[in-house]
């Protein structure tokens, strides 16, 4: 009896120590990567971004139907463009509040457009300043003057060869947007809540999340969904009737819901017949092997 005594005393004080460690650890993170869901929000609403992104046009002489942008905000430590990226084909911009990225994409072909933000090191601050130029590309004179705009996740290689498809196929259904089904999750929204908790920086937002999915269901939309989107790449129809309607919305809701945009997409998109859905990316491994660990036996 003795012994087992000193045992549990043994794994109190090794649990103690582990708890000790996770928490310096969590510290040192902290300062390194100031993560938090507490910064100012108010130069991120639509009323202030006019004059943060400006109405005079960056590359004037720059003409087609179709251009290509992404967009990425933050520190050079956080840069995610994958270089790969080099422009060809069609016009190329890059919004970015961060001047020396801007300088890299330019280096790859891309035609930089500033966004006057300030700088965080808060890579959900950071996320949310990216969702300007994501989901309001008509604020920027640069990009609204291309009928079809073609948005892409700065960490994706980007598809070339199927982009003239993807064009005709939002001319034939006369959509005001077009983008790909979610390759790993579909039937209702909660997949698309769970799934975003694996990352932390979502994880910090999880109650804001529950709070804008609760109101939403308030609001009569429903968990059950024909369509999960992923939101890496996004075709529109710049002179649709309804494009600009549609990215004002799907911007207010990622302020209400949080930097998970494809949560607030997925809302958004239900009942509209105006959203296109193209066939999913082909599934990569990891998510295969995410799926068939959170699938319980015989569901597979």
């Amino acid at each position: 009896m003795k012994t087992d005594l000193l045992k549990l005393r043994a794994i109190a004080k090794y649990r103690k120590l582990v708890r000790k460690r996770r928490a310096f650890f969590g510290w040192l993170t902290s300062r390194s990567d100031p993560m938090t869901n507490e910064f100012d929000r108010a130069l991120l609403e639509r009323s202030a971004l006019i004059e943060r992104i400006g109405q005079a046009e960056t590359h004037p002489g720059v003409t087609g139907e179709i251009a290509v942008y992404s967009t990425f905000c933050g520190t050079l430590k956080n840069l995610t463009l994958d270089r790969t990226n080099r422009a060809r084909t069609y016009p190329h911009y890059f919004v970015s509040n961060n001047r020396q990225v801007l300088g890299m994409a330019e280096a790859l072909g891309w035609l930089p457009i500033f966004i006057d933000l300030p700088i965080s090191a808060n890579p959900i601050e950071a996320a949310h300043q990216a969702k300007v130029a994501k989901a309001l590309p008509h604020l920027f004179p640069d990009l609204a003057r291309h009928r079809y705009l073609l948005y892409t996740d700065d960490k994706k290689a980007v598809k070339y060869e199927k982009y003239p498809g993807v064009v005709e196929k939002l001319k034939d259904v006369g959509a005001a947007m077009a983008l790909q089904e979610s390759s790993h999750i579909r039937d209702n929204i909660l997949w698309e809540y769970t799934d975003s908790l694996h990352q932390p920086r979502y994880m910090a937002q999880a109650h804001q999340m529950l709070r804008y999915t609760l109101s939403q269901l308030e609001a009569g939309k429903t968990l059950d969904t024909k369509v999960l989107f992923n939101t890496a790449f996004i075709a529109r129809d710049m002179q649709h009737p309804q494009v600009r309607a549609l990215n004002e919305a799907w911007y207010d809701d990622i302020l209400a819901c949080g930097i998970d945009c494809q949560l607030a997409f997925d809302f958004l998109a239900q009942g509209r017949d105006d959203i296109f859905a193209l066939p999913p990316a082909p599934r990569k491994k990891y998510l295969g092997k995410k799926i068939e660990a959170n699938t319980p036996p015989g569901e597979a």
